[in-house]
């Protein structure tokens, strides 16, 4: 038994961790259900283990401190027999994205929990995470679905920057773009058509009108996000990659409850901002930073609008909190 109780940072990333994988679930099931492809099917097999088992054993940690268990998601909230929605080359580029995000989220809760045994959690899960990144990213390469980010030229020698407008952008000549410049754009158009064609998806199926609304209204901010980012490796003659909105079928049977759907759209865009962020950092050229601080600012008044939709819903469950010690 545990003397130390559970911190503010190991209830939040556990109770996140809960609430997250038990939408995976849901998702993967219906993946596997309509899976024609047996290779992507092992690979949906595997990552559906890793959520079973995360869910758990968040469940066993919670107990043991007489925390309440989070509500998540259930059987209610996908339908297995919904017909296929997704193609399978696009759920597998999906679920290498996802193990993405788990890297992100699981290095970040490692270097905020201390409790042994959450500790030990975290560390697993940054492996299993590594692990299903490796076999989803080694299925694209062999299907010939996965691209690339550009290349660039090798320098003969290192070199200092020599000029102070190293940082410009807006008037007169553009420098070349840096290679983690390049990288985050090209990782960013990457993440946006993967979100993009699942927004397609789901504003297809969904029978709630405001929620189809607030999805077709993300999918056009998906495109301004890809024409901004797009233009600026397209100005530089560096490529990005292609849509994938043909992989969406022509079906209006919803896999998902509007519940599932909303969440789902919330993390997605969290994690976009969360990148976004991470690229505004390094960028080292001042017209680019404008454009994703002002794509970031976009993106949070999307975030707010959905938050009251699911809230107006009753879809929103509270996370822990701390006590209100004044009184009213």
């Amino acid at each position: 038994m545990n003397t130390t109780h559970l911190s503010a940072s190991e209830k939040a990333y556990l109770w996140t961790n809960y609430v997250v994988d038990s939408m995976a679930i849901c998702c993967i099931q219906y993946f596997i259900e309509t899976s024609e492809d047996e290779d992507i099917k092992k690979v949906l097999e595997y990552a559906l283990g890793l959520s079973q088992i995360h869910t758990k054993k968040v469940a066993e940690i919670f107990s043991e401190e007489d925390h309440p268990i989070p509500i998540g998601f259930t059987s209610e909230d996908v339908n297995l027999n919904a017909p296929k929605l997704f193609a399978d080359e696009f759920i597998l580029l999906y679920v290498h994205q996802l193990a993405n995000l788990g890297l992100t989220f699981y290095s970040k809760a490692l270097g905020m929990v201390a409790r042994e045994d959450v500790h030990a959690f975290y560390k697993e899960c940054l492996g299993s995470s590594s692990e299903l990144n490796s076999r989803t990213k080694e299925l694209l390469l062999n299907k010939g679905l996965y691209v690339r980010p550009p290349y660039i030229p090798d320098r003969e020698e290192p070199e200092m920057i020599q000029y102070i407008g190293f940082l410009k952008g807006f008037l007169g000549e553009k420098r070349p773009l840096t290679s983690l410049e390049i990288a985050n754009l090209f990782f960013n158009v990457q993440t946006v058509e993967v979100v993009k064609t699942l927004l397609i998806g789901f504003a297809q199926v969904t029978e709630t009108k405001d929620v189809r609304d607030f999805l077709t209204r993300g999918k056009e901010l998906g495109t301004k996000v890809l024409q901004q980012l797009r233009s600026v490796l397209e100005d530089a003659d560096l490529g990005s990659s292609s849509p994938w909105y043909t992989y969406v079928s022509d079906s209006k049977i919803s896999p998902f409850s509007d519940k599932l759907i909303m969440f789902h759209g919330a993390i997605l865009n969290g994690a976009g901002i969360e990148q976004y962020g991470f690229s505004l950092a390094t960028i080292m050229r001042r017209d680019i930073g404008a454009k994703y601080a002002q794509l970031i600012t976009e993106m949070m008044t999307y975030a707010d609008d959905g938050m009251n939709l699911m809230i107006k819903n009753g879809w929103m469950e509270q996370p822990p909190m701390a006590v209100k010690r004044t009184k009213q």
